[in-house]
């Protein structure tokens, strides 16, 4: 029983949070600029590392907001190059 819950949560986790990098990325791109969706992700990303369980998830939520910036460069190539 345990264990199917475990598996359970695991896969809520996971989708939750693809889910948060999502959201994190369009809160980032509300900025004004690709720059300053970039310095919102970089200033709002806590560098604490404790160790064991936390440690491993704190590498996770680094992960998410390193994912949600490489969104955000992505999403800015797609964008037209204007000439001025």
């Amino acid at each position: 029983m345990v264990i199917e819950e475990f598996s359970e949560w695991q896969n809520e986790t996971k989708i939750a949070i693809e889910l948060w990098t999502i959201r994190l990325k369009n809160e980032a791109l509300k900025q004004g600029s690709n720059n300053e969706a970039i310095d919102y992700l970089n200033k709002n990303l806590t560098r604490s590392y404790q160790g064991t369980a936390s440690e491993q998830f704190q590498s996770v939520i680094r992960s998410m907001f390193d994912e949600a910036k490489k969104m955000v460069y992505e999403e800015a190539q797609l964008q037209e190059i204007k000439h001025e």
